[in-house]
């Protein structure tokens, strides 16, 4: 094989066709050889992708795509980049498809169900599948979206299509809990800070309720959301139902809680408990550390990414968690015995 001529920047501008001429095979070859088509024999194999290496070749991905009939590239979309939640489902997701030799294309929509919808159906033209975190759109434009999708696969919302497989997490048993925590200590009046009207997982955390109110425990819901802003404006109407404890719809809106409560001096857990939902990183090292229902995003974005096959199926995966209790609960004041 001859040397390579030029400096980087010119192979910086290599073309397959240098390639050819370097490994001395015709650029059909090439092609095959680098976009994993008909096999040739290991040692032209080998000579192609030394050329490719030397001269600073790299395959054009849309034509790559063209060849492959693939792009090597799932698309995933999720309300909030900001919240911590997300993130860390993100993460797991991205280890999972890059051990898997593909890419991931993320899209933020802040909260909006109308860019999240223009967002999926943007990413379904150029993926070889979608993955939509807790999506906040209508039952019908998901269908919408399920249809322009090679592949489609749901965490926290479930859709009935038969293509179309789904990752939730039992919130309800989450929710449910934390009640029975907070019960055992002696609360029974709390209030539920709610997620967002559009969020599926909001309606799974309100059926947590069902068995305590039942039991005798008393809950007001406020409309809240899911940022910290949203937990941090929420807490003076919260406060106005008397309540002993807060549960917030996640960890984020949590620390939202625990910032006002702070300005307005009251102490936590001694003059009211706060509870998250989802352990996100933060929640061990708030002040004080917060009572929460542990959810694996590692598992999660495992189990959403194990759903990405050749056979889409349309079942669901349920993925229960695990109560950690740390300081932000305790008795209620009226339960404390004077020192």
């Amino acid at each position: 094989m001859r040397k390579p001529t030029g400096d980087r920047a010119t192979a910086a501008r290599a073309t397959i066709h240098d390639v050819a001429r370097l490994a001395e095979v015709s650029t059909a070859t090439v092609s095959r050889v680098l976009s994993g088509g008909k096999p040739v024999s290991p040692q032209v194999a080998e000579r192609v992708r030394a050329a490719a290496h030397e001269v600073g070749y790299r395959p054009n991905p849309a034509a790559q795509t063209l060849l492959r009939g693939s792009s090597r590239t799932i698309g995933v979309v999720v309300p909030d980049l900001g919240n911590p939640y997300f993130a860390e489902v993100l993460k797991g997701i991205a280890a999972e498809a890059a051990a898997d030799d593909h890419h991931t294309l993320v899209a933020g929509t802040e909260e909006d169900p109308e860019q999240e919808y223009r967002s999926a159906l943007e990413l379904a033209r150029w993926v070889d599948g979608l993955l939509l975190c807790a999506p906040r759109m209508s039952t019908s434009r998901l269908r919408e979206v399920a249809e322009a999708a090679r592949r489609l696969v749901l965490i926290n919302r479930v859709l009935r299509h038969p293509s179309v497989g789904s990752v939730v997490v039992d919130y309800h048993l989450g929710v449910r809990a934390l009640c029975e925590h907070l019960m055992s200590l002696g609360h029974q009046r709390i209030a539920y800070l709610e997620g967002p009207t559009t969020a599926w997982s909001d309606q799974q955390r309100q059926r947590g309720f069902r068995i305590p109110e039942a039991a005798g425990l008393t809950v007001i819901r406020v409309p809240c959301g899911s940022s910290l802003c949203d937990g941090h404006a929420a807490v003076d109407e919260a406060l106005e139902h008397k309540p002993t404890a807060l549960i917030a719809f996640n960890d984020h809106v949590a620390v939202g809680v625990l910032s006002r409560l702070r300005e307005l001096g009251m102490s936590v857990p001694d003059d009211i408990s706060v509870a998250g939902i989802d352990n996100a990183p933060m929640s061990a090292h708030t002040d004080p550390g917060l009572t929460t229902y542990a959810v694996s995003t590692v598992e999660l974005g495992r189990q959403a990414w194990a759903r990405f096959t050749p056979n889409p199926s349309p079942t669901t995966t349920h993925l229960s968690g695990d109560l950690v209790i740390r300081a932000s609960t305790a008795k209620p004041p009226r339960r404390r015995t004077s020192r």
